[in-house]
């Protein structure tokens, strides 16, 4: 689709936003559900509204305040002086204005004014001038989630049908960023700015399944995928378009995460608005400490000396993070007389906050998105709500997203941690949901995991 085709669509929408009756005010101590849900119309998005007007969610209005996205100073920092050092070009690849070519390394974020520099009154002028805007705000968000130098999850997917819990897939996963290091530039001979490997862990149909992903850092390389086959103990090259595919068969496809994980040149990126939206927000706030602690065992070996500022860790430890059952996203089938969803949160929070509206359009012919509309905080850049549509333009599924701040002690590292997700598939009426919180799942920063960790026969070594 052209740049101009997307730009009057998004004039369109515009327009159509613009033109919405105006609703009474909801405040912080309100509860939104079926009784009040017209209220919220015009600040949620429309599918999103119909769950609320179904009696499938509710949520209590909160308020969260731009001051309350505490990024470290030195990432603040990095990116005040990331002013004037990239451009995006006519084809949305991020080039260093000296160098005219793509970065190798890059902190902070590398577009610090854009925010400030674009309201609900002039972004559509400001648009038509200049149609990178939306590129742009994608690398942005992009870098959110890049502040620190590697990460261990152990977590679980899942499943539930309108009847209640149906099953669940617990894996594990090794990542290192090469880009928006906290420590600085690694070895990189690859050129990635994203490496990592997935693999099962149970049940027993899961275990030796797992997958190894180099992203690169060339605008036009295409990332790529191999998995470990356990019934013919091979490792296989797989397509770049089988990251629209379910993880380990969820509603979630490995691009769904943060509103948008995949390689942003994939796609055709426009700007369709600027808009008060409530949006969903971690039960107990956005704020999670990162605390020190002795790393758990793993198959594959980590060394912290590789790792050079720690953001106050002391040495031979990592910054950790588990969740209290206080903490815990509650979900319906879990939650005695809820009559909605059961997959649903059922202590969500929404706050209101300026949100760019984005969409994005597929380039791989493969692709199995026919269009993504993704809602992103214009202040802090982290992504809450995406609508899914097919190849035909059919709403298919829903994204919610949920976001924590990380922080190590002395707030000298930051990240936009991710913790808690869930699709909703329309189509077949069940959702999937990412499980970070429950006993046992945790998440370890600061590992030290060299680039060596990440080749087909680690890969092999983590199957049956």
């Amino acid at each position: 689709m052209s740049c101009s085709r997307l730009i009057r669509w998004g004039l369109a929408v515009a327009l159509a936003l613009v033109a919405s009756p105006a609703v009474a005010d909801l405040n912080p101590g309100d509860k939104l559900d079926s009784s009040n849900c017209e209220q919220a119309r015009s600040m949620l998005p429309d599918f999103v509204t119909e769950k609320f007007c179904a009696g499938d969610y509710a949520a209590e209005i909160i308020e969260v305040t731009d001051e309350q996205f505490q990024y470290s100073t030195k990432f603040k920092a990095g990116s005040e002086a990331n002013a004037g050092k990239y451009y995006v070009t006519d084809t949305g690849h991020m080039y260093e204005t000296a160098s005219q070519t793509w970065p190798k390394f890059w902190y902070g974020f590398p577009f610090p004014g854009l925010s400030a520099s674009l309201t609900q009154d002039n972004w559509q002028a400001e648009l038509s001038k200049d149609p990178t805007i939306p590129y742009r705000i994608m690398y942005n968000h992009q870098v959110a989630r890049f502040q620190i130098d590697d990460v261990y999850w152990f977590l679980s997917i899942k499943w539930c049908t309108p009847a209640g819990f149906d099953r669940s897939v617990e894996f594990g996963a090794y990542a290192t960023w090469y880009i928006g290091r906290h420590s600085g530039p690694m070895e990189n001979p690859d050129e990635t700015y994203l490496k990592d490997i997935i693999f099962g862990v149970a049940p027993y149909d899961v275990v030796g399944v797992s997958t190894l992903e180099y992203w690169f850092t060339d605008p036009e390389k295409w990332q790529s995928i191999w998995a470990f086959v356990p019934t013919i103990r091979r490792v296989r090259r797989l397509t770049a378009s089988n990251s629209s595919e379910g993880l380990f068969g969820s509603i979630i496809a490995r691009d769904d995460p943060y509103g948008w994980a995949g390689k942003i040149q994939y796609m055709n990126w426009n700007l369709i608005g600027i808009q008060d939206m409530l949006v969903p927000i971690a039960p107990t706030g956005i704020e999670k400490p990162m605390l020190p602690g002795e790393p758990a065992p793993k198959k594959l070996p980590s060394n912290d000396a590789n790792i050079g500022n720690k953001g106050q860790i002391p040495p031979g430890q990592v910054g950790r993070i588990t969740w209290s059952p206080e903490e815990r996203v509650m979900h319906g089938y879990e939650t005695p007389g809820w009559t909605g969803k059961a997959w649903a949160p059922t202590n969500l929070k929404l706050a209101k906050r300026t949100c760019w509206v984005v969409e994005a359009t597929p380039k791989d012919p493969y692709y199995a998105y026919g269009r993504r509309i993704v809602y992103i905080d214009k202040f802090a850049y982290w992504a809450y709500w995406t609508t899914l549509y097919d190849r035909a333009g059919e709403y298919w599924k829903t994204i919610i997203w949920m976001d924590k701040m990380g922080y190590t002690p002395g707030r000298d590292m930051t990240v936009r941690h991710p913790f808690w997700g869930v699709g909703e598939d329309v189509r077949q009426n069940r959702g999937s949901f990412f499980d970070v919180q429950s006993k046992g799942y945790y998440t370890e920063y600061e590992l030290g995991f060299p680039d060596s960790t990440y080749t087909t026969s680690n890969l092999a070594a983590l199957g049956k």
